[in-house]
């Protein structure tokens, strides 16, 4: 049995985050992938989707030249060249970033495999290269084996067949009816994207509104916009049944082709009963954890619904073993992996242990305008700190959305009275992903408004939304407003003395 320092189950973002450090550490490292390296993100998620995303933006930018003065005739979109797209977008991250010999000359024992642990300290795994057994003994572990898409238990779903976010990737012919199960960021993002390269788009979502963990002013904006561009959504709605008239094999594995078929679908729409045909249909209703098959009850690792429990040093409940990623099911971001990789590392490998600080989780949704968010919720602070002070800027204010034409937006931050930390960010607009981070340093470091309303931002950026609306607070804060009224009461006094003397 092969002994190493640290042995990872999951190449996706969060084990070869781990893997890599781990080597150049001078460890010995293994780490198991059952499928191939880059996880969900660069196979199903993060990439396949921002490159269709970019298609469809500019197949929107030629449907709306008229508007800059361009005329463009006879445009159309070619489906099997979009997905090309995606696919050498992903080609080339993994060439260049997730091939397993980089990982190799670097010194990492990469085996493809399915395997599952026969004690704290091995874990047996199906060398799927070697053909063979192979039984991995380590100080230490991490499962980092993500999530995949939760099918609902829908009458007719099952066998009819459905896309989800692994197999909508397969698809050769754009479907001219797509129904979107679930308002989330990946129902939103992907309905956005085959609207607007062709598709009419329904999307259901079962709570009262759509992207559900934003503010509920964001929610409510992004919900006008996406009806203005031809997008029917229907909140508080669900999907009852499913019939399908095509009765070909269904495609419910992420491996199988997709194609175009024929349901009928019935709806339950607050209440009221409602019948449609689709061609396709979209699950996106949300993550379940890849736990099964790991042996992990069997050796004391505790598992929640939502994903393996980890304590705050990201430790599942056996000492040795510890967890990362979409899999304990806390931040279902590649970048929250990522992040919790790098404090596993600071926490095996180094003197001492933190905590993990979630504070200042960032998050995109790459819809158009694209929304981004940091930090608490209007009703969230308020709740904790109970009076706080909202500063609020639409995008229609800043020169360079006007310039360009897109003013679709608007930027609210909460912030504590008196002082202005600040508590909660959320953005709408474009690149609001990129926008985001200057606000994500300031909560991490402590940096007021105040500050952040002295720093010089170059004009015209979209960037500069930062600067306007932390101009409020000086403008419309609690502080300056005591101030302000002690200076004006103090000042009446002294005139009214002068008054008196004179």
């Amino acid at each position: 049995m092969k002994q190493n320092d640290l042995t990872i189950i999951g190449g996706g973002s969060a084990g070869l985050v781990l893997a890599v450090a781990s080597a150049r550490l001078g460890k010995s490292t293994a780490l198991v992938e059952k499928h191939r390296l880059g996880g969900d993100c660069l196979w199903a998620g993060c990439v396949p989707s921002k490159a269709i995303l970019k298609a469809a933006k500019v197949a929107n930018y030629v449907k709306e030249a008229g508007k800059y003065g361009i005329k463009v005739d006879g445009a159309e979109v070619d489906f099997e060249r979009v997905m090309a797209h995606v696919t050498s977008a992903q080609d080339a991250i993994e060439k260049e970033h997730d091939n397993p010999e980089r990982f190799r000359e670097m010194g990492i024992d990469v085996i493809f495999g399915n395997g599952r642990f026969d004690s704290p300290q091995s874990f047996i795994v199906e060398d799927r290269e070697e053909s063979r057994k192979s039984v991995l003994g380590s100080k230490k572990f991490v499962i980092s084996t993500g999530s995949r898409p939760a099918i609902p238990a829908i009458p007719g779903l099952e066998t009819g067949g459905y896309l989800h976010s692994e197999n909508i990737w397969s698809l050769k012919k754009l479907p001219s009816k797509l129904l979107v199960v679930g308002a989330g960021p990946i129902g939103v993002e992907l309905g956005q994207a085959f609207h607007r390269l062709g598709t009419e788009v329904i999307i259901v979502q079962q709570s009262d509104r759509i992207l559900p963990k934003e503010d509920p002013e964001v929610s409510e904006r992004m919900l006008t916009y996406l009806r203005e561009e031809g997008i029917t959504i229907l909140p508080s709605a669900r999907l009852v049944k499913v019939t399908d008239h095509d009765r070909s094999p269904q495609y419910g594995d992420r491996h199988n082709e997709p194609r175009l078929r024929h349901y009928s679908v019935n709806l339950d729409i607050a209440g009221e009963a409602c019948s449609l045909d689709v061609d396709q249909i979209l699950v996106a209703a949300g993550r379940q954890p890849n736990t099964e098959g790991l042996g992990l009850d069997e050796i004391g690792v505790e598992v929640a619904p939502t994903g393996i429990c980890v304590n705050k040093k990201l430790q599942t409940t056996v000492s040795n073993i510890f967890a990362a990623g979409d899999v304990i099911g806390h931040y279902l971001f590649t970048h929250a992996a990522a992040f919790q990789a790098a404090q596993i590392v600071r926490n095996i490998f180094f003197p001492g242990s933190n905590a993990i600080d979630y504070s200042a989780v960032p998050w995109t949704t790459f819809c158009d305008p694209e929304v981004a968010r940091c930090g608490m919720t209007e009703a969230e602070a308020r709740d904790k700190h109970g009076e706080v002070d909202v500063f609020a800027v639409e995008l229609r204010d800043v020169d360079r959305a006007v310039a360009e034409g897109e003013t679709k937006g608007f930027i609210k931050v909460v912030a504590t009275k008196w002082t202005g930390k600040i508590l909660g960010v959320h953005l709408v607009c474009p690149a609001a992903g990129e926008v985001i981070h200057e606000f994500v340093l300031a909560m991490k470091e402590g940096i007021p408004l105040r500050k952040l309303g002295s720093m010089i931002h170059v004009y015209p950026t979209f960037s500069s939304i930062v600067w306007r609306v932390a101009g409020k607070w000086l403008a419309e804060g609690k502080l300056i407003q005591t101030v302000r009224g002690i200076l004006s009461t103090t000042g009446g006094d002294e005139n009214k003395q002068t008054h008196k003397l004179r």
